[in-house]
């Protein structure tokens, strides 16, 4: 090739790189210039254009700058903009500033997904950012991080995709950097809503709770309290997800999936579920079929739903990004539960999970599954058939009616009403609280009782024409339930204490706990021959996790020959794994599941057949039932 020839190859590619629709060029009629860009950048029917020397440059389609936004603390600063997409459909978008650093790629695609039609050329991207990088307006607004409360201008705000409930003068706006699903749609009138889908919930219990915590999630920040969750379990078609219908329609939906384009999948990862919490902080968040979860994430996944926070990450210039936070109200559904998905994964099950996600059994024992009233339908089936079809074309109108009524009411006296919100809240809790109770019990309580007030509050407001009592007594009864399949009403860690020793037990008992007393080969074949003596035994104690000694018991007048075991402190430490150890042998102690001392201490100073003196846990025959006593 000779050297002639590069000059005009040059030419070649500065002319396509240049190159645009000949029918696409700004029209000399109708230019609007943006505030403050002079000369260089207008405006008409075709978009916007760059002048050049040359010829001008197709920047992108028609598009608006309507106010600069800023956080509340005047940080995070943004572009609020407005265009159409190719359906006509109007969009407003808020572009950070910061995403104008670098090569400007963030911007496009925002801009681009939102159904913008961009310049692809160079010196059209290059124009966009100095386009947008110039921009200035003298109308401001706010700009929020994720959705719900926030405080603007000294009133509380709740924020939603597109618009804001409670905002005064100066429009509020989510700031995102990438599109989140917008499941907050509406459909219908409330007054159908109210008539074909609140009045469903009338005599179940299941679906009253989950409708009324839809109501409740607004009013966590409101009384103080933190995120929190309740997990239906039951197995297959029991109407579950017809639960979490009911509770979607409430908030949202999408058009051609109604209220089931609101419903969210247990189907992601600890990671994932940080921005779906945002996109659904201070309203609903239902998550359906807890099964389909990776188990090793689960127990992480419950934390970070209910703790707020999401993980602290880097830039890609290595500064520290903003830090997500969220208040999210759980709904959620399975055929297992929390332990059962830990026990796949091989890792134990913490009471603070089964605090922050209370499972309650979606069998109401009415023999319909979740449901106890059918309202005139045949079965469960058809009943739960009925609900799908109502929940798809009513949803929404439930939810935004209740945040302007809470923001009436926020805006009238906030710290009037607040006040009455937590005295009421607190006034349930004690009507729920059963003698006894312990800490984890008390919140439980206080999160149930949020439901109840909630629902209590919507029928005040008008939006449920339910009777006074109906989610009081729903919150009742489903945590009665709940206290049921608990089996107690104090610490989740002491009943899980008892529950693992006796498992290990059952599990390792002649295995591991080695012989006290005569040799294997001298214990009797016929232990109805000699009833002191253990019945005859060939094997190897491996792992030893302490001793056992063939002991009598009185009964009555007679006496009951079992075997009493010894636990050595690596033993039960093993016992009691994922337990925090002295809180859980204290209390197996006070509760008679351990023999003490005399100086009461949870072990005993023993000197088994042949082994140098030691302290053992003495496990009384109180953890066994009669049939598991002879192991």
């Amino acid at each position: 090739m000779s050297t002639d020839d590069k000059p005009g190859k040059r030419r070649i590619k500065a002319a396509i790189a240049e190159a645009k629709p000949a029918s696409i060029t700004p029209s000399s009629s109708n230019v609007v210039e943006w505030h403050g860009l002079g000369r260089f950048f207008k405006v008409d029917a075709d978009g916007i254009w760059r002048d050049t020397e040359k010829s001008p440059i197709w920047v992108c389609g028609p598009m608006r700058l309507l106010a600069e936004t800023r956080s509340s603390d005047g940080n995070g600063w943004g572009l609020l903009v407005e265009f159409r997409d190719s359906d006509g459909k109007q969009k407003q978008l808020v572009i950070p500033r910061r995403a104008l650093a670098g090569d400007g790629a963030m911007v496009r695609e925002m801009l681009a997904d939102g159904g913008l039609r961009l310049g692809v050329s160079p010196p059209a991207r290059q124009a966009l950012l100095e386009l947008l990088g110039q921009a200035r307006s003298p109308t401001r607004a706010t700009a929020v991080p994720r959705v719900g409360w926030h405080r603007v201008g000294g009133k509380l705000v709740f924020a939603l995709p597109g618009h804001a409930i409670g905002a005064g003068d100066e429009g509020v706006f989510i700031e995102q950097e990438t599109r989140p699903p917008n499941a907050f749609a509406q459909h219908g009138e409330l007054a159908d809503w109210k008539a074909k889908v609140g009045q469903l919930c009338i005599g179940n219990s299941r679906l009253a709770l989950g409708v009324a915590a839809a109501f409740a999630a607004p009013l966590l920040y409101l009384v103080g309290a933190e995120g929190g969750g309740v997990h239906f379990r039951g197995s297959s078609r029991t109407g579950k997800t017809s639960a979490l219908l009911m509770a979607c329609s409430v908030w949202g939906g999408e058009a051609g999936g109604g209220a089931a384009g609101y419903l969210r999948s247990w189907k992601t990862t600890a990671n994932a579920l940080e921005g779906t919490a945002a996109g659904h902080s201070d309203a609903l968040l239902p998550l359906d079929e807890i099964g389909l979860v990776d188990s090793r994430e689960l127990g992480e996944a419950a934390y970070v739903l209910m703790g707020g926070r999401g993980k602290i990450r880097a830039s890609r210039s290595g500064m520290v990004r903003p830090e997500l936070r969220w208040r999210v109200l759980v709904l959620s559904s399975g055929e297992v539960g929390v332990v059962e998905k830990n026990a796949e994964a091989g890792k134990q099950t913490r009471a603070g999970q089964l605090i922050r996600l209370v499972e309650v059994n979606a069998d109401a024992g009415a023999g319909h599954g979740l449901f106890e009233q059918l309202h005139g339908h045949a079965s469960g089936a058809a009943f739960s058939d009925h609900i799908r079809a109502v929940t798809s074309v009513h949803f929404g109108t439930a939810a935004m009616a209740w945040l302007a009524w809470l923001a009436q009411r926020l805006a009238a006296d906030e710290g009037g009403f607040r006040a009455e919100l937590a005295r009421r809240r607190d006034a349930l809790a004690r009507q729920l609280l059963p003698p006894g109770a312990t800490g984890q019990v008390t919140s439980v309580a206080s999160l149930f009782a949020v439901v109840a007030l909630a629902g209590e509050l919507a029928v005040e407001a008008g939006i449920l024409d339910w009777p006074d009592d109906e989610a009081a007594d729903a919150a009742r009864q489903c945590f009665e339930a709940w206290i049921g399949e608990r089996g107690t009403v104090g610490a989740q860690e002491d009943q899980q204490a008892e529950t693992q020793l006796r498992r290990f037990i059952q599990l390792h008992g002649p295995g591991r706990f080695q012989l006290w007393g005569r040799a294997p080969d001298e214990v009797q074949d016929d232990a109805d021959t000699r009833p002191d003596q253990p019945p005859h035994e060939r094997f190897r104690t491996v792992n030893r996790a302490g001793f056992r000694r063939w002991e009598p018991v009185q009964e009555g007048k007679g006496t009951r020959w079992r075997w009493v075991y010894y636990a050595t402190s690596t033993g039960m430490n093993e016992a009691l794994a994922g337990l925090q150890f002295r809180q859980s042998v204290a209390s197996l102690t006070e509760r008679g599941f351990l023999v003490s001392d005399q100086n009461g201490r949870s072990s005993q100073s023993l000197r088994p057949t042949g082994e140098p003196k030691q302290r053992l846990y003495v496990i009384a025959d109180k953890l066994f039932s009669e049939d598991e006593a002879d192991l």
